[in-house]
């Protein structure tokens, strides 16, 4: 009875943090649709997108377990038809923002040479997809460390190695595919090129471990 009515609870839950992230993904939407385009205001909507997704993603987690076998694979499909809605509007809003900023520190009347970490940023913001990249990814948790090859064998070749995602990118979709033992693994690390570089490193020594891989045998 107590799974039941905690089972409904976070359905009402997930209903109510999807309507909130639609809504930001429909003013995300208009704004960069919109000719006057407010950067100040599109750099405010994505941060709020990320702080409405994730509830969303904790509830989607907490959900998952609690579904029987006939109703996983359709509730699997919309959560990440939602994931993949909220990358590719962040996707766009960044491009719409470094579009906007990158002739103001290029433009000929500046003299100032670029650091070279930030005229990287600059070169590889220009790689970032429009569109998302479709591929499946069954999501890790930790519980069963001989999942973890698989998993990363899946992730290394559809995100790790692929050139057009920046490593901040890299990293949300990191963080998206995990879930229990292995997203707190990394919970702590700020969204960043480096933290992604370390967060892969600690995610490896604790799950790739060939001590561990042998005792899940």
């Amino acid at each position: 009875m107590a799974e039941a009515q905690t089972f409904e609870l976070l359905k009402k839950k997930r209903k109510s943090f999807r309507t909130a992230v639609t809504k930001v993904v429909n003013e995300l939407e208009a704004e960069l649709s919109n000719s006057d385009l407010n950067v100040d205001r599109l750099s405010e909507l994505v941060e709020t997108l990320s702080i409405k997704f994730e509830p969303l993603t904790l509830v989607d987690q907490q959900l998952e377990p609690l579904f029987k076998p006939e109703q996983f694979d359709g509730e699997f499909e919309i959560t990440e038809e939602y994931r993949e809605k909220v990358l590719l509007w962040q996707f766009r809003a960044k491009k719409k923002i470094n579009e906007y900023l990158k002739p103001r520190v290029t433009s000929p009347s500046f003299q100032t040479t670029l650091p070279h970490s930030q005229d990287e940023h600059f070169r590889n913001s220009d790689n970032i997809r429009i569109k998302v990249p479709k591929y499946y990814i069954t999501r890790f948790y930790g519980d069963d460390a001989s999942k973890w090859l698989t998993f990363w064998n899946s992730f290394e070749t559809s995100v790790h190695n692929n050139e057009s995602l920046n490593k901040v990118d890299k990293f949300n979709y990191l963080k998206a595919h995990l879930g229990g033992s292995a997203l707190n693994t990394v919970e702590g690390f700020p969204i960043s090129a480096k933290a992604y570089d370390e967060a892969v490193k600690l995610l490896k020594n604790r799950f790739a471990n060939p001590e561990i891989l042998i005792q899940a045998i």
